[in-house]
């Protein structure tokens, strides 16, 4: 089994440019210390990034739950909202204590794409050039939040390793639906990464930094306050459900509870993923 720490989504396809634009020293977020996390992900979805065929399991917890900057809750798979004659499809995504052992809470995180090329090419993954991420997202040239600081990412589940072909997303960009299990491929199983909100934490021990962002709905056509990832801590049957509501950005920040961060396997402490 392997102990993870956590580490921001941004991780996966940071580069020592864009670390140093956020005021971070490349080497510095690829070989710092770090604490690690116990319980992780199920003993057979075990982090392998070399395999050809997945890539690593990954948590993903909110901030709101977080206690120390460690994950006490994580995305999990409930079997309400099923859609008949289906394994996956509907299921309503909520957020559930940490388990070696409930592979409904396997995700692979991936770095789909960057929301520059996104925004502007044509296919399945292809994003609405309407969108909001489109039009308040990407960067310029002139501007330190460049566009390949916001990146494209789709979360699979997969348990015990076995890709589904299911993605986190929702039936459509509307207000306050909750977030399901959809087929792959598609803007609505799509996440972008909102560096402008980003909280950076230390954790109490020292050592990394840790960064949370909002994830924006990458099929919302909202002009303002995008649609993004939300736990609903309050909820009930399921509880802490997770629903797309609109950003709520007052104070230069949004809650807790729309922020959120992946953890990491220990063993690529010393990496920075590229895709």
């Amino acid at each position: 089994m392997r102990n993870r720490s956590i580490r921001g989504l941004y991780v996966l396809a940071a580069s020592v440019a864009v670390s140093s634009a956020l005021g971070l020293a490349g080497a510095t977020a690829a070989s710092a210390s770090t604490s690690t996390i116990k319980p992780h992900a199920t003993n057979v979805c075990d982090n392998n990034p070399h395999h050809s065929q997945s890539g690593e399991c990954r948590n993903l917890s909110s901030l709101f739950y977080d206690n120390g900057n460690q994950p006490n809750m994580v995305l999990n798979a409930t079997m309400k909202g099923l859609k008949p004659g289906t394994q996956f499809q509907g299921r309503i995504l909520n957020l559930r204590q940490v388990s070696d052992s409930r592979t409904n809470e396997d995700f692979i995180i991936r770095k789909v794409g960057e929301l520059d090329v996104l925004c502007n090419t044509s296919g399945a993954q292809a994003l609405d050039p309407t969108s909001y991420a489109c039009l308040n997202l990407q960067g310029h040239e002139d501007s330190l939040r460049r566009s390949d600081h916001n990146v494209v990412y789709s979360l699979e589940f997969a348990p015990n390793s076995v890709e589904t072909g299911s993605c986190v997303g929702a039936i459509s960009a509307t207000l306050g639906f909750k977030v399901r299990l959809e087929r792959c491929g598609a803007a609505r199983t799509l996440w972008v990464t909102d560096f402008a909100a980003e909280r950076v934490k230390t954790h109490p021990g020292g050592g990394d930094r840790l960064f949370y962002t909002p994830l924006v709905f990458a099929a919302d056509t909202f002009a303002s306050n995008p649609l993004v990832l939300t736990l609903n801590p309050n909820s009930k049957n399921p509880s802490n459900l997770l629903s797309i509501q609109q950003e709520n950005f007052q104070g230069g920040s949004v809650p807790d509870r729309q922020l959120w961060a992946r953890s990491e396997s220990a063993g690529n402490d010393q990496h920075q993923h590229a895709a």
